[in-house]
């Protein structure tokens, strides 16, 4: 059998990058491009030298794990600053995650279609590169809806002796205001489960309309005057607002767009990714 130390070599040092990268990815650290190199680069050179090292079972796992542990070192300067030494280890547990993730895929599947025949290394690239995609696109929807559920919080809605609760997502782009009170959108089915059938027998419980701006131009919308009260943490903070139904909310995780004024200043929107 002929072995090819060039593509062993461009191989494990792609495969490593990969993977070295969507760990760095998913734990937000920022590293330079030579450093990712370099950690690819040494991750290529022990996966062609170790075939040729004869070691015990049990020193060939921890030296692959020291190994993993190294790479996953090289883009932190220090280990000592604040909060460091726990991104590194987040960093190290998701590249041996991924690596036995995407291994043992890639040995599976490949293993029922090939049936011991020899499959030609471009289907690996196909199947390795669908992962990696996967692996992207997973990573972005993990982070969106961390964001989102950052800046939720639970809401209490009150109009005359009725009140609901509902989730509601603190919108920092919501201004809109009426007679210098703010505006909280809701969606159509939780301003229904609020008023009930009232809301078609007649128009006492609407207090006003008003127009407001869109991307689709101006829209006239009704007003349900109300309170709102929010648990921002150990706060309770409360405001008299107006409800306005939006369709935009149908399906949302949330059902209700806080205004920006209700809880401007908190710090916890500062820290939103």
């Amino acid at each position: 059998m002929e072995i090819y130390i060039e593509y062993a070599l461009m191989e494990n040092f792609l495969y490593d990058g990969v993977l070295l990268w969507l760990a760095y990815r998913a734990a937000k650290v920022k590293t330079r491009a030579w450093k990712l190199c370099l950690s690819a680069g040494i991750g290529a050179v022990f996966a062609v030298v170790y075939p040729l090292l004869t070691l015990p079972c049990w020193a060939g796992i921890l030296c692959k794990i020291a190994l993993g542990a190294l790479l996953c070192l090289l883009p932190f300067p220090t280990l000592r600053a604040r909060g460091q030494m726990k991104r590194y280890l987040f960093t190290a547990a998701l590249f041996f995650t991924l690596s036995f993730g995407f291994g043992g895929a890639l040995l599976g599947v490949y293993g029922q279609l090939s049936s011991g025949k020899k499959i030609p290394s471009l289907w690996v690239w196909i199947g390795f590169t669908l992962l990696t995609a996967g692996g992207m696109y997973l990573i972005k929807t993990l982070y969106a809806k961390r964001s989102i559920h950052s800046a939720c919080y639970d809401c209490t809605l009150y109009v005359k002796q009725r009140n609901i609760s509902a989730l509601g997502f603190y919108d920092s782009g919501n201004l809109a205001t009426y007679k210098d009170a703010p505006i909280c959108f809701i969606s159509p089915a939780l301003l229904y489960d609020l008023l009930g059938d009232e809301i078609w027998e007649d128009e006492r419980q609407v207090c006003d309309e008003t127009v407001i701006s869109t991307l689709n131009g101006d829209k006239k919308v009704r007003l349900y005057s109300g309170k709102i009260e929010v648990k921002a943490g150990k706060e309770h903070v409360c405001a008299k607002a107006y409800f306005a139904p939006n369709k935009n909310m149908i399906g949302r995780e949330y059902a209700v767009l806080i205004h920006a004024r209700i809880l401007e200043g908190r710090a916890e929107h500062n820290a939103i990714d």
